[in-house]
């Protein structure tokens, strides 16, 4: 694998630092918790694993890594601060869902291996459960469970066959009518759903953060504020910062959507963006207009671009989707104004009943998405020392949480300490999307061909 940096794609994103090296927030949730940079490495180190990214997964990683094996030196490298990424600016969504759905995942793989994955799936939202509840950490949790909406016969179709599917497999979804869906949301546009009752939401910047102080705590070096400058493979892996050097026999690239900066898998995890809008906090009183001042699911739109919404703590309506682009030569953009506008345009649709509602906050950032949908988790490198988990197409606040504990057996077991069973998707080459200009100009042939799906199929 010929890793290389690009640094191109970063410079139409927002600069994270102010001239007196503060943060700068880019999501709402930046704005609710300490995002204040830790230090950045200076001098040189030895270590025995390097983690290079502070979102969900290098998190993770770290953090197994201690659970199975306490005395590993783990450094951690960030570029910003721990939270910056898409682990501070998702939907805060913790589902089960890989793949399109469900059907699509047991069409592909049967009914067996598709079942054994989401029931991987099903451990990951309750592993993000369990390690809040274990080191209280304040991410205002809140066990919601999630509706799946249909707008469209085509689409309720589909919806009964993986509701079947789904209840074969052993799974407790809930069909509902559109009296029962009403019971949760209101919407003429609303004819159906599915509810499962599992999922949770977080505030996603206070986990990142929160975790921060996890494994710090555990021994694990974080260093903020450290760019990585290059990466030297080999017996042991150099990486080199604008102040320091990590040397280390084990390293883990934790980068998602951020992969191809790095030149890892550019032709099939791609840095693909979604955007999200949010209201100002609303009354309960605005809530009961549109039913959803007592039951507050989490709720998605079967389409191929799907909207997500949920409520926030504090009752602020976060409504995302709409879309999904990839830039030119993969360009990182934290902010569409076109986007925005159609997702705004797109609520006051669905409820016209919250005309009076403001919004107050803009935001974006970037998904590792593949083109079939499924993650990938492996070993690369002349000397297989190189880990790696990323392609979460958007469902990775449980996956990228969980992914240490699929990652580090491995890790630890490569470090002669123990047997690691193979995780799901170990190993697994994501289907190849060409070069440029060709992947650029096939993405948005495929674009175009899901948005007419959409509206012929009146979704």
């Amino acid at each position: 694998m010929d890793l290389h940096l690009d640094t191109t794609p970063a410079r139409t994103a927002a600069v994270p630092f102010d001239a007196e090296g503060r943060y700068r927030s880019v999501s709402y949730w930046h704005e609710t918790v300490d995002m204040t940079p830790g230090p950045a490495l200076e001098g040189d180190i030895d270590c025995d694993v390097a983690v290079i990214g502070g979102g969900y997964t290098g998190l993770s990683v770290a953090y197994n890594l201690k659970r199975l094996a306490p005395d590993l030196d783990i450094v951690l490298l960030e570029k910003a601060v721990v939270g910056h990424g898409a682990s501070g600016r998702n939907g805060g969504f913790a589902m089960p869902l890989t793949g399109w759905d469900l059907l699509y995942t047991v069409r592909k793989l049967g009914e067996a291996a598709g079942g054994a994955v989401y029931r991987v799936m099903y451990d990951a939202v309750s592993h993000v459960k369990k390690l809040v509840a274990d080191h209280g950490i304040a991410c205002d949790l809140e066990a919601t469970g999630y509706a799946l909406i249909n707008t469209c016969a085509a689409r309720e179709r589909r919806a009964r066959k993986e509701y079947a599917c789904a209840h074969r497999l052993g799974f407790d979804h809930v069909w509902l009518d559109k009296a029962a869906l009403e019971e949760y949301i209101r919407c003429p546009r609303f004819r159906s759903g599915v509810f499962d009752p599992h999922p949770c939401v977080i505030n996603p910047a206070k986990l990142a953060r929160g975790m921060k102080g996890v494994v710090e705590r555990a021994g694990v070096r974080v260093f903020e504020r450290t760019p990585l400058e290059a990466l030297t493979a080999g017996p042991r892996v150099e990486l080199c910062t604008p102040k320091g050097r990590v040397r280390a026999p084990r390293a883990v690239l934790a980068v998602n959507g951020y992969g191809a900066a790095l030149g890892f898998m550019p032709a099939r995890i791609l840095p693909v963006h979604t955007f999200i809008v949010l209201t100002e906090p609303l009354t309960t009183a605005q809530l009961e207009r549109i039913g959803w001042a007592e039951k507050r699911a989490s709720l998605e739109t079967a389409r191929n671009f799907i909207h997500y919404f949920r409520l926030t703590a504090d009752n602020r309506i976060l409504f995302g989707g709409e879309d999904a682009t990839l830039y030119w030569r993969g360009r990182y953009y934290d902010r569409d104004p076109r986007v925005f506008d159609a997702l705004k345009a797109r609520f006051r649709a669905y409820f016209p009943d919250l005309a009076d509602v403001k919004f107050t906050r803009e935001w974006g950032g970037v998904l590792g998405v593949t083109f079939d949908m499924f993650p990938t988790f492996g070993v690369c490198g002349e000397h297989n020392n190189l880990y790696y988990a990323a392609g979460y197409s958007g469902h990775g606040v449980a996956l990228a949480n969980y992914a240490g504990a699929l990652l580090a057996p491995r890790i630890v077991a490569d470090l002669g300490r123990r047997e690691a069973a193979t995780a799901p998707f170990w190993n697994r080459t994501p289907p190849y999307l060409f070069q440029q200009p060709l992947r650029y100009a096939g993405m948005h042939a495929y674009r175009a061909a899901l948005r007419a799906g959409d509206i012929l199929q009146g979704a």
